[in-house]
């Protein structure tokens, strides 16, 4: 039977075999179908969402039992979980149990203030789910910081238990746009983990705003875990540790186990997403090191059959990037400042805003772009075709049509990668009026009198990706990650230029990124299942 276009199954089988063809794993449309790769056995005690909470926050669970949902059960106990740490750390910080009297706290940061949000016109809001836990999760996280953070780094160099829990993030050698990628997978597994997200990078503070006010999501002065070296999530993992197998190994006495995922990263290291014994094999470890990961791993969380009813109720739209993106990455001073001046300049009063980025591989120029990316503009500039024909008429009576109508224009802004394409362009968009009736403006920052000389490379870099999320339609060049970001804080699906295919202007199919490595075949040996390829599971899926 024909699929439709916004199937599950079609969705997935274009994202792995024609986005991107050496393997690309889009995570709304992937699932690990559990219960038909059991091996005839009982469940084991952890395979199950309660095993990836430590002991100490189960307390409550009972409250939720009388729910029949599986996955809003499980948001129920994570709520709980994270309720419950939120309280431990509290009472550590009062002292002995009694609430603090609540502060004002002043928010400082001019993008919330002024609605940097609401210039996302296409923005998706948050489900009640989502929203409960991110309070909760702040609630957590101001406790946890306000009573550990300055003893952190003496408590780790003295191998004490910490009350909270932490994922300590870094990335020291790869782009900013693989950064953003990291972050928000960290993220993710710190808001299901009950774990608080603290930030180990140079001058992060330089490009947003702190997210949690009255606190701190920086990593303490001095606990830098990045040239330590501790035990990888695997050796952690097939030693038994955590999992009351084998405790007396010298890896399972570690206070910090790391995490990677790159596209060198090797199934074994996939079990970390996908098996339910393999996370909760780390609930208890004080430290989890996420460092130097460079791929949109949250994907790979769906996979999990424990993790994915919840992750549904919490993401129905599956739009994870976009959601947590715009609860944790709120521009700094300088940089909004910068992105609202020249939006307002350029941007604001156009009827359409239209946003192109192409990436060129290993410096080649690619010629197909240029016709791909005028065809794609001519397409999606949002003109009507009785307007163009009315358009056309005036022109034939006046000529300076263009130049009298000019306050009515499309804006095309050009990020600045795309290098020698820009001026190609500016010359196909003349065509565009002349065929349309409709006057076009395209802007870049290095073509408009480099206004942005003042701010440091990876400010400008960050610039560049707000303008063009602020895009009312998107066009990008396969597996580009600087789109791929922009799409995701705007909350809107891209076209993506392919000029191979028959239709080189082909809308892509969400607005979150793909996982480019992603697992292919994962084994949980101690959960009694094998992940194959996603696409077979899902054929199975289907047919149950």
């Amino acid at each position: 039977m024909a699929q439709s276009r916004g199937s599950l199954w079609y969705r997935l089988h274009i994202c792995l075999h024609l986005l991107f063809p050496l393997f690309t794993l889009y995570f709304g449309d992937v699932v690990a179908d559990y219960n038909s790769h059991r091996l005839g056995r009982e469940r084991s005690t952890w395979a199950s969402f309660e095993g990836i909470f430590p002991e100490k926050l189960r307390g409550h669970f009972d409250d939720c039992m009388s729910i029949k949902d599986e996955g809003q059960r499980g948001v129920c106990q994570l709520l709980l979980a994270t309720n419950t740490q939120a309280s431990i750390s509290q009472e550590s910080d009062s002292g002995g149990g009694s609430d603090k009297s609540p502060t004002t706290v002043t928010d400082f940061c001019s993008y919330r203030k002024e609605g940097g949000p609401n210039f996302f016109l296409h923005a998706s809001q948050r489900s009640t789910e989502l929203q409960a836990l991110l309070d909760s999760y702040t609630k957590m996280h101001r406790n946890c910081v306000s009573w550990e953070h300055a003893k952190l780094n003496e408590m780790y160099l003295k191998k004490l238990a910490p009350d909270c829990r932490y994922v300590v993030w870094s990335c020291t050698y790869i782009g900013l746009e693989n950064k953003f990628l990291s972050l928000i997978s960290s993220f993710l597994y710190a808001l299901l983990s009950q774990r608080v997200l603290l930030v180990d990078q140079a001058d992060w503070d330089s490009l947003f705003c702190e997210p949690f006010l009255g606190s701190s999501w920086i990593a303490p002065s001095g606990l830098s875990l990045k040239n330590a070296i501790f035990p990888s999530f695997s050796q952690f993992y097939d030693q038994g540790c955590g999992l009351d197998i084998q405790e007396d190994h010298p890896e399972c006495n570690s206070s910090v186990v790391s995490v990677v995922f790159s596209e060198n990263s090797k199934p074994s290291e996939h079990r970390f997403l996908v098996c339910p014994s393999a996370i909760a094999s780390v609930r208890n470890v004080p430290i989890l090191s996420f460092q130097n990961s460079n791929q949109y791993f949250a994907v790979g969380f769906f996979l999990n059959p424990v993790l994915r009813p919840v992750l549904e109720a919490l993401f129905p739209e599956h739009n994870v990037f976009h959601l947590l993106s715009g609860f944790l990455l709120n521009p700094s001073q300088p940089v909004w400042e910068k992105v609202k001046n020249f939006y307002a300049m350029n941007l604001a009063n156009s009827t359409r805003k239209i946003g192109v980025q192409l990436r060129e591989f290993k410096g080649q120029y690619r010629k197909t772009y240029d016709t791909t990316s005028y065809l794609c503009i001519r397409s999606h500039s949002g003109l009507c075709p009785i307007e163009i024909d009315q358009a056309r008429e005036k022109m034939k009576k006046e000529p300076n049509f263009l130049a009298l109508n000019s306050q009515e224009y499309v804006s095309v802004y050009v990020s600045l990668p795309a290098g020698g394409h820009y001026k190609q362009l500016k010359t196909s968009v003349g065509k565009i009026e002349r065929e349309t009736g409709q006057p076009f403006r395209v802007f870049t920052q290095e073509a408009d009198g480099k206004q942005l000389q003042d701010v440091g490379r990876v400010q400008k870099a960050l610039i560049d990706i707000w303008l063009l999320s602020l895009s009312d339609v998107l066009i990008t060049s396969h597996m580009s990650i600087i789109g791929y970001i922009a799409q995701g804080l705007a909350g809107i699906t891209p076209h993506l230029l392919k000029p191979w295919r028959d239709n080189p202007c082909w809308l892509s199919v969400s607005s979150d990124p793909c996982f480019h490595f992603g697992p292919k075949k994962v084994v949980c040996q101690r959960d009694k299942f094998v992940m194959k390829n996603p696409l077979t599971e899902l054929r199975m899926k289907r047919k149950l």
